[in-house]
């Protein structure tokens, strides 16, 4: 599939995205496991041999599905109003169109975002980060 600019539903993480992930966590990365002499990095290529570790252990998470979603709205309704709903009944959310919509990763809001189209699709471009 062609890169647009926007992600696309296979997309694996660069080698820029998972350092822009240690950079943010790289004083609390743990120390390396114990290692045979040989094996062990020298003094000074500790920071590197650590990074390193990480860099690859992050990679293999890059595979792992997750379920996004993308929260536009609710509404409560009684059962009676719910048994009338046919095809083109409309069901009224308590978001405006031009606020932001939430978007949930495993069932858990991480951000927020705001609603667009992209070559005929839907799509949310985010605006922060919760």
């Amino acid at each position: 599939m062609e890169d647009r600019g926007y992600f696309t539903q296979h997309s694996a993480l660069t080698t820029e995205e998972i350092d822009r992930l240690l950079d943010g966590v790289e004083a609390d990365l743990p120390v390396l496991p114990e290692m045979e002499e040989a094996e062990k990095p020298a003094e000074n290529d500790s920071r590197g041999a650590r990074r390193a570790f990480f860099r690859e252990q992050i990679a293999s998470l890059g595979n792992i599905e997750l379920e996004v979603r993308i929260e536009l709205g609710q509404t409560t309704m009684l059962l009676s109003e719910v048994a009338k709903l046919r095809p083109g009944s409309v069901v009224i959310l308590d978001k405006h169109v031009d606020e932001l919509v939430n978007i949930l990763v495993n069932g858990k809001a991480i951000a927020r975002g705001k609603l667009l189209v992209v070559d005929g699709c839907f799509g949310v471009q985010i605006a922060e980060f919760l």
